[in-house]
């Protein structure tokens, strides 16, 4: 507590003024707040201003200021501020002082309250390093691994997603594709195999590899045309193909010579037979092949 007494400065007296400080607990801990109240009592006359926010509170921090309007009662006026501070400091005693600014007829005086103190309460005590040794090693222990269903699940539902909205946009052309692959996968497949039929029977003249051949011609069909071919007759097959002369006239010569075992004294009639009805199923595949094309990409 500060007591200003009247005294003389030079010629002017400088009218009494007491300057208060002090915190309304004497503890505090780590980060609670606390308040600290600053009062003024003085002459009407006089002008006391208190620090703002602006300035140091020592080890505290400044949280809020509470003023309250100047009260006058038998002709001494009493300022007064409540300042709520907290501390982050350590210390186990923490001070404060403040002061504040007395004005009167122009000049300007510094009035410092008395230090007031707080007590820190610390909870946590300190653990000598003897009953904590650290350890030079560590084994580290395995850790069972665990199957993440949410993960799996929400991955299995995004690629199912995925794929499907693919298979929409393009799954047509991606099925005409595969048809048109395997087409041309089964007319190369089945020209190689037709030649060698057909170059072993013009080389040995036996029935044998003659049969081959019409069997191979026949179950091909069926496969490019989706429909029993090779359990049909002759007439069957000519009929089907809307008497078609290559398919007539090739077919008779076959099945002359393989049921009547002949074969004519120019072997290469029966040759020449079995290249149209290779050339019929050639003629057949690119039918079947632009029609499905066709219908992937309509106009």
């Amino acid at each position: 507590m500060l007591w200003l007494l009247p005294f003389l400065a030079g010629a002017q007296q400088i009218p009494p003024v007491q300057v208060e400080g002090f915190f309304l607990k004497d503890s505090v801990e780590l980060g609670q707040s606390v308040k600290y109240v600053l009062l003024s009592r003085h002459s009407p006359t006089a002008e006391v201003v208190f620090p703002d926010t602006a300035v140091q509170f020592s080890s505290f921090e400044l949280v809020r200021k509470e003023f309250y309007p100047t009260r006058t009662s038998k002709g001494i006026s009493t300022d007064s501020t409540i300042y709520t501070l907290r501390t982050f400091q350590l210390q186990p005693v923490q001070t404060l002082q403040l002061s504040a600014q007395l004005f009167y007829n122009g000049d300007t005086l510094q009035l410092q309250t008395q230090p007031d103190s707080v007590y820190l309460i610390q909870h946590v005590v300190a653990i000598p390093e003897d009953e904590l040794p650290l350890r030079a090693t560590t084994k580290l222990l395995p850790v069972a691994e665990q199957f993440n269903y949410l993960y799996w699940g929400m991955g299995a539902i995004a690629a199912a997603i995925l794929v499907g909205g693919i298979w929409v946009l393009f799954g047509q052309s991606i099925n005409t594709r595969y048809k048109l692959y395997v087409l041309q996968k089964d007319q190369a497949q089945f020209q190689y195999r037709f030649q060698i039929s057909k170059e072993r029977f013009r080389r040995l003249k036996t029935l044998d590899h003659l049969e081959r051949a019409t069997t191979l011609w026949k179950n091909y069909l069926t496969r490019l045309e989706d429909t029993e071919i090779n359990s049909f007759t002759t007439k069957e097959i000519t009929t089907y193909y809307e008497e078609d002369e290559r398919v007539s006239n090739s077919l008779k010569v076959c099945d002359r010579a393989i049921y009547g075992n002949i074969i004519s004294d120019d072997e290469t009639e029966v040759t020449d037979s079995l290249s149209q009805l290779a050339d019929f199923a050639a003629y057949r595949y690119i039918l079947i092949r632009d029609s499905l094309r066709n219908v992937a990409s309509p106009r």
